[in-house]
């Protein structure tokens, strides 16, 4: 109780932030590591990341035992415990890797070539202050934009020349592709090995909720923000190229 989170609006002429990934916002605030608790942005942020490595101690002490083949396996109880742990600390990581209030007008870097690529501010990025707030739980799309169109321009800056005008190709063509998919290899290392650990806690966590819906229903208010938090890191993921 109490611990909801609505979508906030964008007060930006047209709505440039796009649109406002909530989730974490609600763990923080069942946390007690929200805005309104903590003030101070590195404060907080600190705040989160410790959060993060308590949650990671908890389950790893009981991710070990889950499943049918192990000597001591989990009481339904200790399961929904670990499911709890491992979402709530997916989400404190997903704010850490992109909910820092940089923005992109897009989620690649845009120009004519790989010589003037740029990641461009969203307009009116100044009015917008007041909801585009780093470490708050909030992911704006065009916060999600920021950070892989900087890691896309940092791949191709990190390349010799004569791989410039193929990586600029790949990009285009992962631009031009409806439904995307996985980002051109040539970008997968500088743009996913930072999400890496949330691949790992979404592996984790379907094993949990496998197990977890042999005993109980994983469905209604009180499991609702497990549903929520992978949903989030899924859609993320897949926005930015890192999974399929």
């Amino acid at each position: 109780s109490g611990t909801s989170t609505r979508t906030l609006i964008d007060p930006t002429t047209g709505r440039t932030l796009g649109k406002d990934d909530y989730v974490g916002a609600s763990i923080l605030n069942i946390l007690q590591l929200s805005v309104a608790d903590i003030a101070d942005k590195n404060t907080r942020a600190a705040a989160i990341s410790s959060s993060r490595t308590n949650l990671d101690s908890a389950s790893a002490l009981l991710q070990s035992s889950l499943g049918d083949n192990s000597s001591s396996p989990l009481t339904t109880d200790e399961i929904l415990l670990n499911t709890f742990a491992i979402s709530f600390a997916m989400q404190l990581n997903q704010l850490e890797i992109y909910d820092n209030a940089t923005t992109s007008k897009y989620i690649w870097p845009d120009g004519d070539n790989v010589t003037d690529l740029d990641c461009e501010e969203v307009d009116n990025v100044s009015a917008a202050s007041s909801v585009l707030i780093a470490m708050d739980g909030h992911i704006w799309v065009a916060e999600r934009n920021g950070m892989s169109c900087a890691r896309m321009k940092n791949a191709i800056v990190g390349l010799d020349s004569e791989d410039y005008l193929a990586a600029y190709d790949n990009l285009t063509a992962w631009q031009d592709n409806d439904s995307r998919g996985l980002l051109p290899e040539i970008f997968r290392e500088e743009v996913c090995t930072p999400v890496e650990t949330l691949t790992t806690y979404m592996t984790s966590l379907a094993a949990n909720l496998i197990e977890l819906k042999k005993e109980i229903s994983v469905s209604g208010d009180k499991t609702i923000v497990i549903e929520e938090a992978d949903n989030s890191t899924k859609a993320l993921m897949a926005a930015v190229g890192c999974v399929e």
